[in-house]
């Protein structure tokens, strides 16, 4: 087999892992330690995906409180919150062949540098991906555009010789932006909908289907 593609980039929540329990635990006891009010799981799970102070922003926060908001997720989330999550059934073995194919594997995601490599790292991720993206830990603004720019960087690969994997219209927004390919997987925490209206148009409702959409028979 051979990739399509140059380098395949992941997003991480919702894409490569499923990671919504310890997100919104973490999310859920900052808020209290800042004695606000804690809203219902299903919007706790918006803030899979976005950047973090963005999500907290929309909660009505003042920008220092979302980032104290941050500050406080953090200390819960790297600690525990990082490990309550799983692997998607059959990404090892994709991720192996993707790579067995001759392509770069990149992780593209908002979250935290340190927390991206604990997962990477805890999951036996690490052998199979060469580098990993994430937010800047100085807390600048950032577009998922910018972390696909990141993530391309090293290897001196085009955008046009890239592709993009990602399950929120963030996902394909920055892939868009950056200038790479988008394949939308339907097993993560975003919607076909708002995909399609950032210019997403492959879609996959499971793993094994991305095959035939990264590999030349």
């Amino acid at each position: 087999m051979k990739s399509r593609y140059e380098a395949v980039l992941f997003d991480l929540d919702g894409t490569l892992t499923q990671s919504h329990p310890g997100v919104i635990r973490c999310v859920g006891r900052a808020l209290e330690k800042m004695g606000k009010p804690v809203p219902p799981p299903e919007t706790l799970m918006k803030f899979i995906g976005p950047p973090l102070q963005l999500s907290f922003s929309k909660l009505g926060l003042t920008p220092e409180e979302c980032r104290r908001g941050v500050d406080l997720f953090r200390e819960e989330y790297n600690v525990r919150g990082v490990y309550e999550n799983s692997v998607f059934d059959g990404m090892h073995d994709l991720l192996r062949d993707l790579r067995a194919a001759g392509a770069k594997i990149i992780i593209a995601t908002s979250k935290s540098q340190e927390a991206a490599e604990s997962v990477v790292n805890y999951f036996k991720l690490a052998p199979l991906v060469d580098f990993v993206s994430g937010a800047y830990a100085d807390e600048r603004p950032h577009t998922k555009a910018d972390l696909i720019r990141k993530g391309l960087a090293p290897f001196g690969i085009p955008p046009e010789k890239a592709v993009m994997i990602g399950d929120t219209h963030f996902d394909a927004e920055g892939a868009a932006g950056a200038g790479t390919d988008f394949i939308g997987v339907l097993f993560g925490y975003g919607t076909r909908e708002e995909m399609e209206e950032q210019g997403g148009r492959k879609f996959t409702g499971t793993v094994d289907g991305l095959r035939p959409l990264l590999f030349e028979e």
